[in-house]
């Protein structure tokens, strides 16, 4: 799909990969709707980003979610391609898992994109085509103490996602995923963290930047394959080609 005059929606966009991603769509001409819980920061984000909307969404009130999905279609009569971005982490021990932050944590990371991808979908249908592109995690492909809830919370958005790709494509809708590693971003510093803390000790810090990330996702969207990773390594461990 060409990216220039095509409308996106991308969720978390108020930092981060979601924000470097909304930032790289709009250079390349595209509208953008901005999707997050903080109205400051997205305003603020709008103001540099000519053409685009700010929607406050918690992508855990799954109301919110569809009702912000019209509002950016009643704005732009049309919604060519969605983001999914937002989500987030949690580090606990199998025996100290909270069955609150579980569940905050599924809704978010795959009930939440499962809900956008619903609300989406018709409208795409309906314009002969779109593209979505849900941002995954290397973990989906790993076995990480502490971080049981992260990673299966992954491989199931990975299950849904591969799914919607085989039913959509008689659509002309394009689901793809991209698999970064550790992101230079505040994702590690706003994770969950159960009773007993840890998690993996890498430095996010030293991570990919959210910017190469981003142009996985637009490479993701001009091209349509399935799965993009961050590095050789990850893709030997999903076992792509």
């Amino acid at each position: 799909m060409q990216i220039q005059d095509r409308v996106f929606i991308v969720t978390g966009a108020s930092s981060g990969i979601g924000l470097s991603t909304a930032v790289a769509l709009a250079d390349r001409g595209a509208k953008v709707a901005l999707l997050a819980r903080s109205t400051d920061a997205l305003q603020a984000l709008a103001r540099k980003l000519p053409g685009s909307l700010p929607v406050t969404t918690d992508m855990t009130q799954f109301d919110h979610v569809r009702e912000a999905v019209r509002t950016v279609h009643r704005h732009y009569s049309r919604v060519d391609g969605l983001i999914n971005n937002a989500g987030r982490s949690y580090a606990a021990a199998i025996e100290d898992i909270d069955p609150a932050a579980f569940d905050e944590i599924f809704h978010l990371n795959v009930l939440g994109p499962i809900v956008a991808m619903q609300a989406v979908i018709p409208l795409m249908r309906a314009q002969r085509g779109g593209t979505i592109v849900n941002i995954n995690s290397g973990t989906a492909f790993m076995t990480v103490p502490q971080y049981s809830v992260y990673s299966s919370s992954k491989r199931a958005l990975l299950g849904f996602s591969l799914t919607a790709r085989a039913e959509l494509e008689k659509d002309g809708i394009v689901v793809s995923e991209i698999y970064p590693v550790i992101t230079a971003t505040n994702f590690g510093k706003n994770r969950m963290v159960g009773s007993a803390g840890g998690g993996p000790s890498a430095s996010y810090a030293d991570g990919d930047k959210p910017e190469f990330v981003a142009s996985l996702v637009l490479q993701a969207i001009e091209e349509g394959q399935a799965q993009y990773f961050a590095n050789d390594s990850l893709r030997g461990m999903a076992g792509a080609a």
